[in-house]
């Protein structure tokens, strides 16, 4: 459908026209999820029936993947029939299991017919829907084990009454979060739709908190900034032009260089999309985080999926793994690697494998990915070592905190790093992968190698003495204390900012 419109539009913009229907899509949300808000607060099932549809009208209208949603649909209908049938704990393990080789075949298909191909298709929107099948029916068991056996995190989530097919859908296809994330758990959705987090408990009336409109706003406006950044320098730092001839004639610090630039570049599409998806939601009114105990202010951030500012500066490749698709990491958190440890146990190789794997094959099966997850396994533990041998050796005694100049330093080697090592997840082939960081000299390759071997001799860790232990032991009791008092600060905030709140 719109062929003719979107194809005019795509040679006049020389933009892919697939690319076009998707933003096309993600703009159409915002008038919806106005529309969304204010339908009747005390008519859930009415929601519940607008998200569906209104996702299924992207699909088939604007997207123009009818093929694809019949793929998501036929799963998502298949996942709740098992749940629905399977009581014991292999219900969410078949789900899993179920899931995950329908996505791969998906991921293998799109390899084999457009490799190396950047059209547009339902293997995206399906890795979203994987996310939220497996979180949803782990959430569906929890709901039937004693909650004496679950963590905080998982009462909190449980499902104690299994859905009907309508709501169970409309969490799945939730129109803003449909086809590019973000994804959430279902008892996060449900409280949203049924607006129990800003109802009176005693009068029954909706206490909206102010601010979501402008948060809507200015998530949309970062996410056209990416837009138009993606439209101006993207085309001229392609990743795939390491593989040119002409790449190679460049001396090494132009090569490098340019990596730099190109792997920058690439992350404003992934900004583009995410923060407008976001903005989507929280003008729908999903992504309420309670009041800031600092401002006072309303927070609307639960439904992003990525921290831009801590990922450009972050000082450490975990800092920016932790601000990177929050939403997957969660995912990877309570529905992989914290269902695989055994009651009673600690998490060890095996959990942290699994968690590995899995992550792993749900991006697919393109070698690039597999060089960038196994060279940041490397980073990750380079940078443990150096924050245990050689930070410690610069923090100040008065402040606690290290010199500017130190975190600038961090910043940057880090970027560094992380640019390096994620071109094959552009480049995708192992051959021009492995030429590109020949071409590169392996030169942060060697470096965090040296570092992993190195810095444990030449900074080794100054054991304490009792008294030390003894001071640091107090200072981690009153740290605790700290924590504690600031939670209780931050609930009789939103506590007394309650009646303060816009009533609908």
């Amino acid at each position: 459908m719109l062929d003719s419109y979107f194809n005019a539009l795509s040679e006049a913009a020389s933009f892919p026209a697939d690319q076009l229907r998707c933003l096309m899509a993600l703009f159409l949300a915002y008038p919806l999820a106005l529309a969304f808000r204010h339908l009747p607060a005390n008519n859930p099932n009415l929601k519940h029936l607008a998200s569906v549809l209104t996702s299924f009208f992207l699909f088939v209208v604007i997207v123009d993947d009818l093929v694809g949603l019949m793929h998501l649909l036929g799963s998502s209908i298949a996942v709740w029939r098992v749940m629905g049938s399977v009581k014991g704990k292999w219900g969410p393990r078949i789900v899993f299991i179920g899931v995950m080789v329908h996505m791969s075949v998906s991921h293998l298909m799109r390899q084999f017919n457009d490799y190396r191909g950047y059209k547009l298709d339902h293997t995206g929107p399906q890795m979203i829907l994987t996310m939220k099948l497996t979180s949803w029916a782990f959430s569906v068991q929890d709901g039937r084990r004693n909650p004496k056996e679950l963590s905080k995190y998982q009462q909190e989530h449980a499902v104690t009454t299994f859905p009907s097919l309508l709501q169970y859908l409309s969490y799945i296809f939730f129109f803003p979060g449909v086809l590019v994330g973000p994804t959430f758990e279902y008892m996060d959705y449900i409280r949203f739709i049924e607006l129990s987090q800003f109802r009176d408990p005693k009068t029954g009336k909706i206490h909206w908190p102010a601010g979501r409109v402008l948060a809507s706003m200015k998530t949309l406006f970062f996410s056209l900034i990416a837009l138009a950044s993606l439209a101006v320098f993207a085309p001229k730092m392609d990743a795939l032009w390491t593989m040119d001839p002409a790449f190679k004639t460049l001396n090494f610090l132009q090569r490098f260089g340019y990596v730099m630039l190109a792997a920058f570049a690439a992350r404003f599409k992934y900004y583009a999309v995410w923060k407008m998806a976001e903005g989507a939601c929280v003008l729908a009114g999903f992504g309420y985080n309670g009041q800031d105990p600092k401002t006072g202010k309303s927070r609307w951030d639960a439904s992003s999926n990525i921290d831009i500012l801590n990922y450009e500066t972050g000082q450490s490749v975990k800092a920016l793994s932790d601000s990177w698709n929050k939403g997957t990491n969660r995912w990877l958190r309570n529905s992989v690697y914290l269902r695989v440890v055994k009651p009673g146990a600690k998490p060890g190789l095996i959990e942290t494998f699994s968690t590995f794997a899995v992550s792993a094959l749900w991006h697919g099966f393109y070698p690039g990915y597999y060089l960038l997850f196994a060279s940041a396994a490397f980073a990750l533990t380079a940078g443990k070592l150096l924050r245990a041998h050689l930070r410690p050796r610069f923090v100040s005694a008065t402040t606690g905190k290290t010199p500017l100049w130190y975190n600038l330093a961090g910043t940057v080697i880090t970027q560094m790093t992380i640019n390096y090592m994620s071109m094959p997840f552009l480049i995708l082939t192992l051959k021009d992968s492995l030429e590109l960081w020949k071409d590169l000299y392996f030169v942060v390759h060697i470096g965090v190698i040296a570092i992993i071997l190195l810095t444990p001799v030449l900074f080794p860790v100054k054991r304490k003495s009792k008294k030390e232990q003894q001071k640091q032991s107090e200072k981690d009791e009153i740290e605790k204390v700290k924590d504690t008092a600031h939670l209780v600060a931050e609930e009789v905030a939103m506590a007394a900012a309650a009646p303060k709140l816009k009533t609908t």
